[in-house]
């Protein structure tokens, strides 16, 4: 069964089969995008250079600051509604 020609080739059997799997997975499924160097992506329609993850665009940080933020919100509406309750 003959071996896929992939990217990560290049690395020949350095760096672990983990890590050449990752940079296949960033060099060929990202849709929209291509990978100029680690944590540098290029979109593909309009050129212009996005920071991201070493391996993927997006990185998970919107998702994690959005859940944050209802948080503290949610807080902030209970210590407002306690406020009000002693007044």
């Amino acid at each position: 069964m003959p071996r896929k020609n992939t990217s990560s080739k290049r690395f020949g059997s350095r760096y672990g089969s983990k890590i050449r799997r990752n940079v296949d997975e960033a060099e060929s499924k990202e849709e929209g995008y291509e990978r100029v160097a680690a944590g540098v992506w290029k979109d593909k329609e309009t050129g212009k250079k996005v920071a991201g993850g070493a391996y993927k665009v997006d990185t998970g940080a919107e998702e994690t600051m959005k859940k944050a933020l209802q948080v503290e919100t949610e807080e902030l509406e209970e210590a407002k509604e306690a406020i009000e309750d002693d007044e």
